[in-house]
């Protein structure tokens, strides 16, 4: 078995002291790592905005922060993220971009629908190209920054990924059985043509689920955790701070 880890929209900012939301991304990252921790999880994805302004310094912290916890980190930008100054941060032989990663007869696919100075995100025929790359005899997990299908929360669906049918056009059920996804701040489980669709709430700061404005979810910091079985089984549930 594999257990994976997804952090996701951890907004961290060049200043640590900065607040986001009301909250203050480094103390509530690091107050999530203990339960991350206690997974002991073979690798984590990093499934974007892991910084709130692309600043070098916020992206060191956060490869500070989770040295020790998993020697296999995977990341992909979201429409806060620089990837040029991503790939500065994490250039070291633990992070991986993909786009495809093998892992315990998995295939994890890491797509970028980051679009430069715009919120909602895209995904052309290049970045979709690494889904032709998939080999139709093993199970696979699929990574984007944007939602692919409404989560009912008009102040964030308004903000999705364009076009989600050419992506839906290229996943077959048979072998993708999930995509998972970030942007949305909330808890979010559903299904499209026999896939399942899950969010990583923020490990920063969440919003109730289906409401009209953002609306701050008390409950804290959360992730997402995966068990991958090699037979193509695999469970998947989230993570709160202590």
């Amino acid at each position: 078995m594999f257990r994976l880890v997804q952090l996701s929209d951890c907004h961290l900012s060049e200043d640590p002291d900065a607040s986001y939301r009301g909250e203050n991304a480094d103390a509530n990252l690091k107050r999530l790592l203990p339960a991350v921790r206690a997974l002991r999880p073979d690798g984590l994805v990093l499934s974007g905005d892991v910084s709130e302004d692309a600043a070098l310094a916020s992206y060191r912290r956060v490869r500070d922060l989770l040295d020790g916890i998993s020697g296999d980190i995977a990341w992909l930008p979201g429409n806060h993220d620089d990837r040029g100054v991503m790939e500065a941060a994490f250039s070291a032989e633990s992070f991986h971009a993909g786009p495809v990663l093998e892992r315990a007869g998995w295939q994890i696919v890491l797509l970028d629908s980051a679009v430069p100075d715009r919120p909602e995100g895209h995904l052309d025929e290049k970045r979709l190209a690494p889904l032709d790359q998939l080999d139709g005899q093993r199970p696979a997990l699929v990574f984007v920054h944007h939602q692919p299908v409404p989560v009912n929360a008009p102040w964030i669906d308004k903000y999705p990924l364009v076009d989600a049918d050419q992506l839906w056009d290229r996943l077959d059920p048979a072998v993708v059985r999930a995509v998972a996804f970030g942007h949305v701040h909330q808890a979010f489980r559903g299904q499209k043509n026999g896939i399942a669709c899950l969010s990583a709430p923020s490990t920063v700061a969440n919003s109730q689920s289906e409401t009209e404005k953002f609306t701050p979810d008390p409950t804290g910091p959360k992730a997402r955790w995966f068990n991958l079985h090699p037979n193509g089984d695999w469970q998947t549930g989230l993570i709160s701070a202590g």
